[in-house]
Formats: structure tokens, C-alpha cells, sequence
């Protein structure tokens, strides 16, 4: 798999296609497809993709992964700048697709696009040092510290 393949394949991922529709349009227009994988046919061509995505080769899987998310953000986008645009005519159909740009901006961008807060309402805006687990044995996670938990009244403890 040559830098070149790898270009041709994100390509076709960011224009919308599948791995079947990928490996096809690379197979018939690709200089990078050799003579004997021209002769073995487009089905075998379209396995080979499949055992790459499968296997994650040379981490393909994720790289692919990651332009479909890319794809997805690149849409929001242009979605957000047509509403911009629009007049409001449709406020259903607005609505909805703003939402839906939104949630995608939100999910896939959080890096730039995000309503995450950074403090934590229930300490009063108090930095959180972490979770101190109680271990059924009255243990807690931490071996320093033997605190043990009270025993519950009625118990056969």
C-alpha cells in the first residue's frame, strides 16, 4: 500500500463512497493497480480491500474510520452555513436539520465545538481530586487508607 493508494482511498471515503465502491473506482482508475491484480479481476481487488479493513492493515480501519467522521463534520458545516444563508421559510424542516448539524459539530468537533463545562456543579466549582472506591472487604482502593464501611443495622455482620 503505496502513500499514493492511501490518498486515492481518502479520497473516496471523503466523497461519500463505501469500501466496495472504493475499491472499485480504484481498481478501474488507478495507476496504482498492478498488471496482475488487473488480470485477478475487480471482485478479488474488492476482497483484498475487505481483508485490509478487516485486519486493520496498516491501520486502514481507523484511518478510514476517521474520514468518515471528517466527511461527517465536513457536512455539518456546510449545513450550518446554508441555514445561515436561508430565509426561514420551512421551520420544521429547519429545525431538524439544523439540530442534526448540531449533534454531529457537538459529537464528532468536541475539540472545537463543544457545550462541555469544565467544572462540576455538585462541589461548587471546587476542583474534584478523583473517586475513592470502597472494596466490599471494608478496603478502600487506596492501601494507605483502612477506613472501612459501616456495618448496616439488622445486618449478620
Amino acid at each position: 500500500m503505496t502513500p499514493e493508494l492511501i490518498k486515492e482511498i481518502k479520497q473516496c471515503i471523503l466523497d461519500g463512497n463505501d469500501i466496495k465502491t472504493t475499491a472499485t473506482i480504484i481498481f478501474n482508475n488507478s495507476s496504482n493497480v498492478s498488471k496482475e491484480e488487473k488480470e485477478r479481476g475487480v471482485e478479488n481487488y474488492i476482497q483484498k480491500f475487505y481483508n485490509w479493513h478487516y485486519d486493520n492493515y496498516l491501520n486502514i480501519s481507523d484511518k478510514i474510520e476517521g474520514w468518515k467522521r471528517d466527511r461527517k463534520v465536513l457536512m455539518a458545516d456546510n449545513n450550518i452555513e446554508d441555514i445561515l444563508a436561508l430565509g426561514i421559510r420551512d421551520k420544521d424542516s429547519l429545525k431538524v436539520v439544523a439540530d442534526m448539524a448540531k449533534f454531529i459539530k457537538e459529537t464528532l468537533d468536541k475539540k472545537y465545538y463543544s457545550k462541555q463545562l469544565n467544572t462540576d456543579i455538585t462541589s461548587k466549582g471546587e476542583k474534584i481530586l478523583g473517586i475513592n472506591y470502597i472494596k466490599p472487604d471494608g478496603r478502600d482502593n487506596n492501601s494507605a487508607n483502612t477506613k472501612t464501611t459501616p456495618s448496616i443495622p439488622g445486618s449478620s455482620e
